[in-house]
C-alpha cells in the first residue's frame, strides 16, 4: 500500500509540473498561438457565418398544446403532421390530454394562472370561454388577427362572432357542432319505424314508449338522455330549435326557465325519466355511472341525446356492436316550430396569455383550424372553417366505420352545413346561471319538486343574478 500511495503522489507531481510548465508559455509561442486562434475565429466568421446563423434561427420551440379529447382519436395525428411541417421552421407541438369534466378542467386552470404547462387549449362551453377570458386564460387574439389579416369572417362567416367574448375575439373557433339524436337503425328497422326528418315531442316520447321493452338487467330502454354527464343541454339543445340560440334568456337582464317552451322541455325529459320509464332516471345514471357507450353501444338503448361518441362507434375492438347508427334532428315542441337549426360553433382553441411562444402558437392555431383538422374528423369532429373539401371531411368521418354508420343521414345532421342555426348572443352571468339551472334540475328529476316549481325557482334565482 505505501508503495501504492508513493506512486500517486509521484504521479500527481508530475503532472503539477507539466501543468506549470503548459501554463508558462514564451511570449512568441503565446502570440503565435493567439494569432492561430484568431486566424482560426476570423476563418470560422467568413465560411461558417451563415451556417451558424442558420443554427441559430432553427432553434426548436415546443408547444404544449391541451385538448380533452384522447390523442389516439386524432389530436396526436393532427399534431404529427404539423411537426413534420414545421420540422425546419423551428415549431414542434406536444398533445396533453385532459378530461373534460370538472376536475380536468380545474387542472388546466390551474396551469394556465401558474404560467407553465400551456400554450394552447380547447374550450368546450361557451360559458367557461366567458369565465376564462375574463380571468386572464385566454389571449385577445385582436392585435394578432389583425397584423396577419386572420378575419374570421372569411373563413367561418359572420356567427364567429357570436363567440366573442365583451366584443373580442379569445378564440379560434375549429368544430361544427352540429347534433341530432342518435339512433340504432336496426331497432328502428324491426319495429318498422322509419328514421325520422322531422317530428314533435309527442312524436318522440311515444317512439321512445314503442322501443322500450323488457325488465331489470334484460331491459332496454327507449332513450338514454346521459343526465349525468350535464343537465343544462338536454333541454337548452331542444329549446334552442324554436326560440334560438340563447335558450336561458330572454334578455341580457332576464331568464327564460319559465317559458312554455322551456318548461315543455323539461317535463318532456322528466316524463320519460319518471312516469314513461322509457330512460333510465337521473339517480341511476348519476349511482351506476352510465354512460352512452355503455347504454347504446351494448343495446340497452335505442336512442341517445348526442352524437359525440362516433370515435367509439367506430373503435368495435372496444366497444363491440355489429348495428348501423343512424341520426336524426331533435324534436320540437309542436308540429311547424322549428325555427332554427340546433349548431353552432365549438372546440374553441385558445392561447394562453402567459406562454412564452405566443406568435408560434398563434402559428398552429391558424393552421390547425383552417387546414390541420382531417385526422380528428375521423373521431366525428366536423370542421367549422370553410376551408375544407366536403367530399374530403365526409370521407373521413366515415373512415373505418362504412358498415356501422349510415351516410345519409349523417350527412344531413351532421355534415352538411345549415343557414339558421341558434346562435348565441347573450353570456351575461352564463356561468352562475347554469348552475342555478343545474341545482334546480337536479330535484326536478329526482323527484323532489314539479317542473313548474323548479322552474319558477330558477328564474327566481337567476333573475336575482342578472339584476
Amino acid at each position: 500500500m505505501k508503495k501504492v500511495w508513493a506512486l500517486v503522489l509521484t504521479t500527481a507531481m508530475a503532472l503539477s509540473v507539466l501543468s506549470g510548465c503548459s501554463g508558462s508559455q514564451k511570449p512568441e509561442a503565446a502570440a503565435a498561438s493567439g494569432s492561430q486562434e484568431q486566424k482560426t475565429e476570423e476563418q470560422k466568421t467568413e465560411g461558417e457565418k451563415t451556417e451558424a446563423a442558420g443554427n441559430s434561427e432553427k432553434e426548436t420551440v415546443t408547444l404544449r398544446m391541451w385538448g380533452g379529447v384522447p390523442a389516439e382519436a386524432g389530436p396526436q395525428a393532427a399534431c404529427d403532421n404539423f411537426n413534420e411541417l414545421y420540422k425546419d421552421k423551428g415549431i414542434q407541438v406536444e398533445y396533453e390530454r385532459f378530461v373534460n369534466d370538472d376536475t380536468g378542467n380545474l387542472k388546466l386552470e390551474t396551469n394556465l394562472l401558474s404560467g407553465t404547462g400551456v400554450d394552447l387549449y380547447m374550450t368546450y362551453a361557451t360559458d367557461v370561454l366567458a369565465k376564462r377570458a375574463g380571468g386572464n386564460m385566454a389571449l385577445d387574439l385582436t392585435d394578432l388577427m389583425a397584423r396577419d389579416g386572420f378575419d374570421l369572417k372569411q373563413y367561418f362567416g359572420n356567427m364567429a362572432e357570436a363567440y366573442f367574448v365583451d366584443g373580442k375575439p379569445y378564440s379560434i373557433p375549429t368544430k361544427l357542432d352540429q347534433y341530432g339524436i342518435v339512433i340504432n337503425k336496426d331497432m328502428f328497422d324491426a319495429a318498422g319505424i322509419e328514421i325520422p326528418t322531422e317530428w314533435t315531442y309527442e312524436e318522440f316520447a311515444e317512439t321512445a314508449r314503442k322501443l322500450t321493452h323488457g325488465e331489470g338487467q334484460d331491459k332496454v330502454y327507449g332513450m338514454f338522455w346521459n343526465s349525468q354527464q350535464d343537465l343544462t343541454y338536454l333541454f337548452t339543445y331542444l329549446v334552442a330549435q324554436t326560440n334560438g340560440g340563447d335558450p336561458m334568456y330572454l334578455s341580457g337582464t332576464e331568464t327564460s326557465f319559465t317559458d312554455p317552451v322551456v318548461v315543455k322541455s323539461v317535463d318532456l325529459i322528466n316524463s320519460m325519466m319518471n312516469v314513461d320509464k322509457t330512460s333510465p332516471t337521473h339517480t341511476d345514471s348519476v349511482t351506476q355511472k352510465l354512460s352512452q357507450e355503455g347504454m347504446f353501444l351494448t343495446g340497452k338503448s335505442a336512442m341517445t341525446v348526442g352524437p359525440w361518441m362516433v370515435r367509439s362507434i367506430k373503435d368495435t375492438a372496444t366497444y363491440p356492436h355489429d348495428f348501423t347508427t343512424a341520426f336524426a334532428p331533435y324534436p320540437v315542441v309542436e308540429k311547424g316550430q322549428r325555427n332554427y337549426t340546433q349548431g353552432g360553433y365549438g372546440d374553441h382553441l385558445c392561447i394562453n396569455p402567459k406562454s412564452e411562444n405566443i406568435d408560434a402558437a398563434w402559428e398552429f392555431a391558424k393552421w390547425y383550424a383552417t387546414e390541420g383538422m382531417i385526422p380528428v374528423v375521423e373521431g366525428g369532429r366536423v370542421p367549422a372553417a370553410n376551408t375544407y373539401n366536403p367530399e374530403e371531411v365526409a370521407k373521413a368521418f366515415l373512415n373505418g366505420a362504412e358498415d356501422h354508420i349510415d351516410l345519409d343521414s349523417a350527412m344531413k345532421i351532421l355534415i352538411t352545413p345549415a343557414d339558421n342555426y341558434a346562435v348565441p348572443s347573450i353570456t351575461n352571468h352564463i356561468a352562475e346561471v347554469k348552475k342555478v339551472a343545474t341545482e334546480e334540475l337536479e330535484k326536478i328529476f329526482i323527484g323532489q319538486q314539479t317542473v313548474e316549481e323548479g322552474m319558477a325557482k330558477a328564474k327566481e334565482r337567476a333573475d336575482a343574478l342578472l339584476k
